[in-house]
C-alpha cells in the first residue's frame, strides 16, 4: 500500500483559501483596531480657533450691547457679523453662503496648518493683505498668526462685497479696532485703503468715498491714497519691506483685493491656499503684491475662491448649528495603529516565504516523496 504525502505547494487551493481567509482575518482585525487621533500641531490649532471665537464673540457682544440681535434670516447663527447686501460702501457682488462659512472660528485651525507648512518660525513676519469682504476669515487669520507668535504686517482695505463687513457705522477696521483696544488681538492695520476698483474707490458714491475715509479717521489709519492702483501696490511693498526690515517670511491674501492680486484674472489662477513656490507664469497681468511676492520666492497663502479650500478640509458650506470648536478632519484622523499593522504584515510575508521555500524545495526532487509498505 502506498500513501503520498500532502504537498505544500503555492499553487494548492488549500494553502491559497488558507492565506485568503488569514489575510481576510487580520485585515478586519486592522481595520476594527483604527484609532480617531489627533493631527498635527493640535495644541495649536485649539488655540487659534478658540482665539477667533472669543474674538467673534467679542464683536458680537460689543455691536449689541444695547440692542437686540434681530437679523436670523440671513444671519442665522446670529454671528452679528453678516453686512447688508447693497451699501454705499459694497463694491460687488458676495456669495452669502461663502460669507457665513467663513464665520466658522474653526478655520483659524486651516490657517495654522497653512503656516505650518510654509515653515515660518516664532519672530518670522508675515505679511497680510486684507478686504472687508471677510471678516471672519480676517479674524481666523490674525487668530492663527498671533497664537503662533509671528509678527504680522497687516495692511486692509475698507470696502467691502455683499454680506461682508459693509455697514457704514461698523467696517472691518472698526472691528479690528475694536479687537485691538480689547487686547484680544495685539495686532492692528499699519495702513488702509479705500479698496474698489483700482483700489481707489473708483464706482463708488462721494457718500460712500466719505465714509471709508471717515472709518479711516475715526480708527486712526494711515491711509494708502496713490493716484492709481499700481501706486497703491508699491506702497504696499514698501511698507512690508520697511516694517520687516525686508525679511518677509510669507504672505497672505485674503479676499480679492485688487491691490493684493493685481487684477480678477490674477486672482483666479492663483491656486487657492498654500503655495510654496508660486509660478509667475500664473499671474497673466504680472502685477499686485501676489505677484511681487512670488517674485521673491516668498510662501503664499491665497484665501479667496474658497469652495475648494472648505471641500479639501470638509468644512461645511453654510452650516446651521456651527460645527463644534475641534471638530473635522483639521483635527482629527482615523489612522492605523502601527503595532499591529507591521507584526501581521510580517506574519502574512514570512507565512507566504516558508510555503515558497517548501514549494521550491519540493520541485527540486524532481518527483513525490513517497513511502512505501
Amino acid at each position: 500500500m502506498t500513501r503520498m504525502k500532502a504537498k505544500i505547494s503555492i499553487r494548492s487551493t488549500f494553502i491559497l483559501s488558507a492565506m485568503a481567509i488569514l489575510s481576510i482575518s487580520l485585515f478586519l482585525i486592522i481595520e476594527k483596531t483604527k484609532r480617531n487621533e489627533k493631527e498635527e500641531w493640535f495644541d495649536e490649532k485649539i488655540e487659534a480657533v478658540n482665539l477667533a471665537a472669543q474674538a467673534m464673540k467679542h464683536l458680537k457682544n460689543f455691536r449689541y450691547k444695547d440692542v437686540e440681535f434681530v437679523e436670523n434670516i440671513n444671519d442665522p447663527n446670529e454671528t452679528g457679523l453678516i453686512g447688508e447686501q447693497y451699501t454705499s460702501i459694497t463694491t460687488g457682488n458676495g456669495s452669502l453662503p461663502i460669507k457665513l462659512s467663513t464665520l466658522n472660528p474653526n478655520i483659524a485651525a486651516i490657517i495654522v496648518e497653512m503656516l505650518k507648512e510654509s515653515n515660518v518660525k516664532q519672530g518670522d513676519y508675515v505679511a497680510v493683505c486684507m478686504t472687508g469682504s471677510f471678516p471672519g476669515m480676517n479674524i481666523s487669520t490674525m487668530a492663527a498668526i498671533q497664537t503662533l507668535k509671528l509678527k504680522p504686517i497687516l495692511i486692509s482695505s475698507v470696502t467691502s462685497s455683499s454680506w461682508g463687513a459693509n455697514n457704514p457705522d461698523f467696517t472691518w477696521l472698526d472691528m479690528e479696532g475694536e479687537l485691538y483696544r480689547s487686547k484680544i488681538f495685539l495686532n492692528r492695520s499699519i495702513a488702509a485703503s479705500i479698496g474698489g476698483n483700482f483700489d481707489i474707490g473708483r464706482g463708488l458714491s462721494l457718500e460712500g468715498r466719505d465714509i471709508v475715509l471717515d472709518a479711516m479717521k475715526r480708527n486712526h489709519q494711515k491711509q494708502i491714497n496713490g493716484k492709481d492702483v499700481f501706486e497703491n501696490i508699491n506702497k504696499r511693498m514698501y511698507l512690508f519691506k520697511k516694517k520687516s526690515k525686508n525679511q518677509i517670511k510669507a504672505f497672505i491674501n485674503v479676499g480679492g483685493g485688487v491691490a493684493s492680486i493685481g487684477s480678477e484674472q490674477n486672482g483666479e489662477n492663483v491656486p487657492t491656499g498654500l503655495n510654496h513656490h508660486l509660478k509667475l507664469k500664473r499671474l497673466k497681468d504680472k502685477k499686485g503684491v501676489i505677484f511681487e511676492m512670488a517674485k521673491q520666492d516668498v510662501p503664499i497663502i491665497h484665501l479667496l475662491r474658497l469652495e475648494g479650500l472648505f471641500d479639501k478640509y470638509e468644512i461645511p458650506i453654510d452650516p446651521t448649528p456651527m460645527p463644534k470648536k475641534g471638530e473635522g478632519k483639521i483635527f482629527y484622523s482615523m489612522k492605523y495603529q502601527v503595532s499591529i499593522v507591521l507584526p501581521f504584515l510580517m506574519l502574512i510575508v514570512s507565512l507566504l516565504l516558508v510555503i515558497i521555500y517548501i514549494d521550491k524545495k519540493q520541485n527540486a526532487l524532481g518527483k513525490e516523496i513517497v513511502k512505501s509498505n
